[in-house]
């Protein structure tokens, strides 16, 4: 049994529909035993991501289960999807986001890879997970703002999944955190990030009944609200009273380069959104995006958000980003080239027809 503090009060439940798609490639896993929840969002339609997605789930409660953390855990199911495709269980092309927490006596550790996000709800809106997308990419740096972000054309080009990267080259995001009385967890894919935003999200956690009840009118409501793709969400509620934190987090969740504090809150947090005042803190500023300091912004967040792990964030998303700025520039300078060459030339041509 998981050791997690006051278990009895841990209350998990999830929902999921196929919305528009002709199959749902979203699978989740409860496992009340381990204090786990996993939730995958299979990539590749018709390459089978849904079984990408299941393998994801039962290779992370298997390696749990043996002791492993979350981070271990989703390298291993990123070989063995890799290895599905080479077997012929699966098909070229597939691959699937992941979102996962797990419970234990200190607390939550949590992980992920694609654009699958995890929520914390205390009163306010918080998230603990940073997109692995090209459109995170574009709002950490300050050049699009949540708005723009929320309707990009390319909002869904992710960067990295689970069966996409070569074996060890998957960067995997991680953070640590302790449920307050009365607040959650919440776990969802793209089906409900897309067209709910985060007041709908406040409103329907806020007046949450059972776990299992409160996923399924979420789901609902991402439909009814436009959302076509496969829609899935998973809580993990706290209905207990306050307990004591351990004095310091474990060993193996502190970067090397720093000293473990006194801790309750999440490690980091992306942004937070008050209901009350229906505002944001911890957006970037939107002023940069004309500037040359959105790649430079970008880098000092991710480090100072994932310090000990920079690379976890910030090495797909800073080399694809530069890669599209470098090209922009040079395609830039082959224009302006061609324009001076066909300049001369029309001159030259002028001055023999005189």
């Amino acid at each position: 049994m998981n050791p997690f503090v006051d278990a009895r009060n841990l209350e998990f439940g999830g929902h999921t529909e196929k919305g528009a798609r002709e199959r749902n490639e979203d699978t989740y896993l409860i496992d009340r035993e381990l204090g786990l929840a996993v939730l995958a969002d299979g990539v590749g339609g018709h390459q089978c991501g849904e079984v990408a997605s299941a393998i994801t789930c039962a290779v992370l409660q298997r390696e749990i289960a043996a002791g492993a953390n979350l981070g271990t855990a989703i390298q291993r199911a990123n070989t063995e999807v890799i290895a599905a495709v080479h077997s012929g269980e699966g098909k070229p092309g597939m691959a699937a986001t992941v979102v996962a927490v797990h419970m234990t006596a200190h607390g939550y550790e949590l992980a992920w890879v694609g654009d699958s996000r995890i929520y914390l709800w205390d009163g306010k809106l918080s998230l603990l997970t940073r997109d692995h997308s090209l459109v995170a990419t574009e709002l950490d740096s300050g050049r699009i703002s949540l708005e723009e972000a929320r309707t990009h054309p390319r909002r869904n080009v992710i960067l990295q999944a689970v069966g996409s990267q070569a074996t060890g080259h998957l960067d995997v995001g991680r953070n640590f955190g302790q449920l307050a009385p009365n607040s959650c967890l919440l776990l969802c894919s793209d089906g409900i990030t897309d067209p709910l935003d985060s007041a709908q999200l406040c409103q329907l956690l806020s007046h949450r009944t059972g776990a299992d009840e409160t996923c399924e009118r979420m789901v609902n409501r991402a439909l009814q609200c436009g959302g076509t793709d496969n829609a899935t969400a998973v809580l993990i509620a706290y209905n207990g009273t306050a307990y004591e934190p351990p004095r310091r987090m474990p060993p193996e969740w502190v970067a090397p380069d720093r000293v473990a504090p006194d801790w309750v809150a999440p490690d980091w947090v992306v942004w937070v959104y008050d209901p009350d005042t229906a505002s944001y803190t911890g957006l970037p500023d939107v002023t940069l995006r004309n500037g040359d300091q959105g790649s430079d912004a970008l880098t000092t967040e991710i480090l100072r958000v994932q310090p000990g792990s920079a690379t976890s964030v910030r090495s797909p998303a800073i080399a694809l980003a530069a890669r599209m700025e470098g090209y922009g520039r040079g395609r830039e300078w082959r224009y302006a080239l061609l324009a001076a060459l066909f300049g001369a030339l029309a001159a030259g041509l002028a001055y023999l027809l005189r």
